[in-house]
Parts: structure tokens; sequence; C-alpha cells
């Protein structure tokens, strides 16, 4: 079997146990990238033709890191707001680095079509071209634009998907605090300031966990996250993926959905906040086919970020099961938007399609899912 076959079957395979919502083990825009700890490195091409890694930035004290391709409009606006804060704050200390996920594989004239459109904006950062989305996929971006705002040591201070209409603000006034250029007395930088910033051995084992994790080693990454959520009761993170690894368990332990359950609980209750711990708290009572429960804490889940998609499509499930078809195409519809080239994305959608019984569109969704896939 290729791999990209395994793949396939395996996204399909956790679909049909309602376990392929991969929430993120993170804030909601990425999935593999939590608030608090370091961003993972990369070394990509720029648009230039020359080389730039994360890790020369390090030393940096503000660092705005966003995902984007020109297909999506949320994304030119706000690489246009962010080429304003380049040409005032750029001076003062401010750096930013887009990185573009428009194809996987992008021809050149693809590659011409996007260095015109970033001329036309009189872009002035590097603009990085993710060959093969493998940084796409390393962080799990959930949608475009996906934006991450790293402080010194490459530590993320905050992220967000889909640019709503409040983010420039937000991003600006962060920004500023951080580069000294404004005290943290306001609403709205308050607002940005009050992300937990964990402890520095949960931060390790954390970090240690994630990549076991995201290596398929889930066995050892499950004693580093628990030496994590140990030393840091108040930082949601340890918690959100060893739920994750216990509901992916539950497939085959029913018994672990039970523990997964107490793990989202334990994470909402450091982060009330937090839109994947309560996505995944949703997930386990779906598994538990506990439909009422589940819909109350998506429900719950999108009232804090409307346009994050795996809520979104569990949303679409929970419509389809109930027969509400045309709610759920329009949720599905949405929720493709932010990420159509996702695979994961494509076969939840699958998955909400099968729920609300549209076996040809459910078919649709999972070959698409198997065709983004990739070897």
């Amino acid at each position: 079997m290729s791999s990209r076959t395994a793949t396939f079957f395996s996204a399909i395979s956790l679909a049909a146990a309602v376990l392929l919502f991969v929430s993120p083990p993170s804030a909601a825009a990425f999935k593999n990238v939590a608030e608090g700890s370091e961003a993972p490195s990369f070394k990509l091409k720029a648009a230039d033709g020359s080389e730039v890694t994360l890790d020369g930035y390090k030393k940096e004290k503000a660092v705005i890191l966003v995902f984007f391709a020109t297909w999506s409009d949320r994304a030119m606006a706000e690489l246009s707001d962010l080429q304003k804060f380049a040409a005032e704050l750029g001076p003062k200390g401010l750096k930013i680095v887009a990185l573009n996920v428009e194809h996987e594989h992008g021809s050149e004239e693809d590659i011409k079509s996007i260095k015109e459109k970033v001329a036309a904006l009189g872009i002035s950062f590097p603009v990085l071209f993710d060959a093969g989305l493998d940084t796409y996929r390393n962080y799990g971006v959930v949608a475009v634009p996906s934006t991450a705002v790293l402080g010194e040591g490459g530590i993320v201070r905050s992220t967000l998907n889909g640019y709503p209409s409040f983010a420039s603000g937000e991003i600006r006034a962060q920004v500023e605090v951080m580069l000294g250029l404004r005290k943290p007395e306001t609403a709205e930088v308050a607002k940005v300031e009050t992300g937990h910033k964990p402890v520095h051995a949960a931060l390790l084992n954390y970090n240690l966990g994630r990549r076991l994790y995201l290596t398929g080693m889930s066995d050892k990454a499950e004693p580093k996250l628990k030496a994590a959520a140990t030393a840091d009761p108040a930082w949601a993170a340890p918690r959100v993926m060893l739920g994750e690894i216990l509901l992916i368990r539950a497939k085959k332990v029913r018994a672990s959905a039970t523990e997964a359950k107490a793990e989202f609980e334990a994470a909402i209750a450091a982060e009330p906040e937090n839109v994947v711990a309560r996505t995944g708290l949703a997930r386990v009572y779906w598994r538990l086919d506990s439909i009422a429960d589940s819909e109350r804490e998506i429900d719950l889940a999108l009232a804090k970020n409307g346009a994050y998609p795996p809520a979104m499509l569990l949303k679409a499930a929970i419509l389809g099961k109930k027969g509400k078809l045309p709610d759920a195409d329009k949720l599905i519809a949405d929720a493709l938007a932010l990420n159509p080239n996702d695979p994961e994305a494509n076969a939840m959608a699958g998955f909400a399609y099968e729920a609300a019984g549209n076996l040809a569109r459910a078919a649709s969704m999972y070959r698409k899912a198997w065709l983004l896939s990739g070897d």
C-alpha cells in the first residue's frame, strides 16, 4: 500500500469513528502549535530566490508569521494591513514573514501570478513558498489565513485564524507592547496579553511530548504531556493533546473516551475560552452517542469562534444527522472555503455528508481528500 493510499484510508477510518475531527492541540489557528510553545522551525525559499529560516528570527522581540493564499480575500486583506505595519513598525523592530500555501505543487505560472499579486500590494517583507506544504502540515493550519505572533525565542504569544475584523487592532496593540512602544493598560491590549504563559518545566515536557506525538509515538508522548500538565495545571495545551490521544485510543478501547472527556474538561476549566478543548469535548460526546451534549458543546465553541473549521464541520454532521440538510450543506461550504486544500477538512466534510445521508457527496469529498493527501 502506498503512503498516499495509507494516508487516505487512515483518514477515512478516523472519519468513520468521528475521530477524524482532529482537533488542534493548541489554539484555534493551528493543529500542532500551542500558544506558549516554541514555533516549529523551517527553512523555505523566498520569492527573491534566497532561503529563509525561522531560527534567524529567534532574537527578535516581535515577529508576525502569516500563512496565506491569493485565492483568499481575507488573506490578501491581511497582507495589505501587514505591509502598513511593516512600514510603520518595521524600523522599530517588527519582523513579518509570509508563507504562501497556494498549492502543494505550484507551477512556474502559479508562482509568477503569486509574485505579481504580492508585488501589487507593495509587500516589503519576505514571502516564502511552502513547496509540498510541509510547513503547512507541520503547523497544522486550520484555515487560510492563519497568523501567529512570536516573541523572543520564537515563542508563540498568540494565534488567530481567518483574520476577523478585530484582528488588525489586536495584532497591532500586542506588537506595540512587545516592542516596548505601548503600555499594556488598554482593554484592547489586555485582551491579547492575558494568554497563559506556561512554566518552564511544563513547556519543555510539552514540546517533547508534541514532537513524539507528531511522529506517531503517542505512548511515549503521553507521560511527557502528563508531566507538563502536572507542572502547570493552568495550561490547557497538554490536556488537550492528552485528550486527543485518548480519543483516538477510544476507537479500540471505549473506556478511553471517558478519560479523554476528563482531559478536555480539565483543559476547559483551565482556559474556558479554549475553542479547541471545547470542540474536543463535543467530539467525545459524539463518540459516546450523546448527540444533544455534543451539540451543546459545539454551539459553545462556535459562539467563541464561528470560523473554526473542525467545529463547523462537527456541527454540520450534527445538523445532517437531524435531517437539516440545507443548514449542514451551508456550514460545510463555509468551512471548506476557509481551507479548501486541507485533506482532513475534506474528509471531515465527507463524514458530515455521510451523517446527512448524502452518500454521493460524501464519496466525492472522500475522493477529494484522497487526492489532496498526496504521496
